[in-house]
């Protein structure tokens, strides 16, 4: 379906990237501690280049210099969380939050892990808290990612709801429009899809998703020129892409 679709492309992995300028500390920390934070980045830096053996030795060690570090125990949940070692990674970022209770990135990643691992409502509980940070310089994407993890539970209205909270937030929120856009026409409400996914366009988007979504959204409001210009965009700028092979077996009669 192109709501499984969309939804994957935009279930984001544990953001690691968004943590580096946040294990920097500040310049009266103590040395166990500016040594910890340095490491906890190499740590992060190495599990970016999937080098989990190096991840591992500076996370480690970033831990034996701070027990405290937060961020440290948050590296060390993304670590064994890739090792496959869930038990240990819930642990580790329950620490994490335990040390750190008001850092959104470290909410936003145990929330990540969460509903990934079938516990969706720990997870929208840590989203909502880190979105409500007034600290939290992306509140939307926490909204964002409440939404799929509402949506892959089964909770179409939250999913909604949470969506349009992001959009609130954000008017041009791209990511948002277009899962807003998905959302409605899932639910057989073709005409507000319409209109979310006209915002993603004008909002810069852009991708093979949203033009096979716009071709399904024309066709069923009957307007049969306006999925033929989608269909022949999504053909024409993404020749190759998976949604174009779909709508060629659609053409077909193989779906």
């Amino acid at each position: 379906m192109m709501s499984q679709a969309v939804s994957a492309r935009l279930w984001p992995a544990a953001a690691a990237s968004l943590w580096l300028a946040a294990c920097v500390t500040g310049g009266e920390s103590s040395k166990p501690q500016q040594a910890s934070a340095y490491n906890t980045q190499l740590g992060i830096e190495y599990l970016r280049q999937n080098n989990l053996s190096q991840a591992k030795e500076k996370i480690d060690r970033a831990l034996e210099q701070d027990p405290q570090n937060g961020m440290a125990h948050a590296a060390a949940g993304l670590l064994y969380d890739r090792l496959g070692d869930k038990r240990r990674a819930d642990r580790e970022f329950a620490r994490a939050v335990s040390l750190e209770p008001d850092n959104a990135d470290i909410l936003n990643n145990y929330a990540v892990f969460l509903c990934r691992n079938g516990e969706p409502d720990r997870g929208q509980k840590y989203f909502l808290e880190a979105a409500r940070n007034p600290l939290y310089r992306t509140p939307e994407v926490a909204l964002l990612n409440a939404a799929r993890c509402a949506r892959d539970a089964g909770d179409l209205p939250g999913a909604d709801e949470l969506l349009r909270d992001a959009v609130a937030v954000r008017p041009a929120f791209a990511d948002a429009l277009l899962q807003l856009a998905d959302l409605q026409f899932a639910l057989g409400n073709a005409l507000p899809a319409r209109g979310f996914l006209e915002r993603y366009f004008a909002a810069g988007g852009a991708g093979p998703q949203s033009l096979l979504l716009g071709v399904r959204i024309e066709k069923e409001l009957g307007n049969e020129r306006s999925a033929a210009d989608y269909a022949t965009r999504l053909k024409n700028e993404y020749p190759t892409s998976r949604q174009t092979r779909d709508l060629l077996r659609a053409e077909r009669g193989g779906a």
